[in-house]
């Protein structure tokens, strides 16, 4: 699996060729932000109507807005904290209103199956989000995991463009509470080296 954590610079170095021009289009960073929302909610509405293929198009185009938007902030100056918090609410309203589509898609062909691995998936993503803010609540940097944001954008993509959806969907199912749980204990490691750190002093 990849690590967004790893790859993040490296990813973003490449997309300032891009952001650059974005740039002198003066286009804002929050701008993009927003309209990646938008386009996800597009994606959304096609995996809702059965275009699979057309939902994973519009979602790697969100993908990309969310890449673009980094690179934007950095290249202008413009990483505040503001700009962070935004991004990252917009990306679990992003995340969310996706899977939501593809719980009316279960409902419509009537795919109990999926639709269970899809509210697995639902429950996985959200503490998996979850399990990273409580960790940076008490300090901690906890971006670790088999399953953080890019990796499910790929895997998803990859079960719409081939019509794999309850496979690409149980992956996502049992990666993600994985991921939640790799949080969860690296995150009592972390915290009782630090304690032990402590009392020795």
């Amino acid at each position: 699996m990849l690590s967004s954590s790893r790859f993040k610079t490296p990813v973003q170095r490449a997309a300032d060729p891009i952001a650059r021009l974005l740039l002198r289009a003066r286009v804002r960073p929050n701008h993009l932000t927003v309209a990646g929302l938008g386009v996800s909610c597009l994606a959304a509405w096609a995996f809702a109507d059965g275009f699979l293929r057309t939902g994973a198009a519009l979602l790697t185009v969100a993908g990309l807005f969310d890449l673009f938007d980094g690179s934007l902030a950095r290249l202008a100056g413009q990483d505040t904290d503001f700009g962070a918090f935004l991004d990252s609410v917009v990306d679990r309203y992003s995340d969310l209103v996706v899977l939501l589509g593809l719980v009316v898609y279960c409902q419509r062909i009537g795919e109990w199956t999926l639709c269970l691995f899809t509210m697995a998936t639902v429950i996985g993503t959200v503490m998996v989000s979850y399990t990273k803010a409580r960790a940076q609540s008490i300090g901690l940097a906890c971006e670790i995991g088999l399953m953080e944001r890019p990796e499910r954008l790929i895997v998803l993509i990859a079960g719409a463009t081939f019509n794999l959806m309850t496979p690409a969907m149980a992956i996502l199912a049992v990666l993600t509470h994985i991921t939640a749980l790799q949080r969860i204990f690296y995150t009592r490691r972390v915290a009782r080296s630090m304690e032990r750190t402590d009392t020795l002093r």
